[in-house]
């Protein structure tokens, strides 16, 4: 099944989750220091960025298992 459990998207992608998810909501902030747009390529292009992932993807435990 690759809808999100959110509800709100048939398919949860890496820029649904980045970008839209209201589960992650409140730890996107970690990311809007890296990029305003939560622009994927903006995200993994620079040091700054893969480590806001870093810190957003263990906050959050967005792309984990459930």
């Amino acid at each position: 099944n690759t809808s999100c459990p959110c509800g709100t998207s048939l398919i949860q992608s890496r820029l649904h989750i980045l970008a839209e998810c209201p589960l992650y909501e409140e730890h996107r902030h970690l990311l809007l220091t890296t990029s305003q747009d939560l622009s994927p390529s903006a995200i993994l292009r620079t040091h700054k960025g893969l480590t806001a992932l870093a810190k957003f993807i263990d906050a959050s435990n967005a792309f984990g298992k459930s």
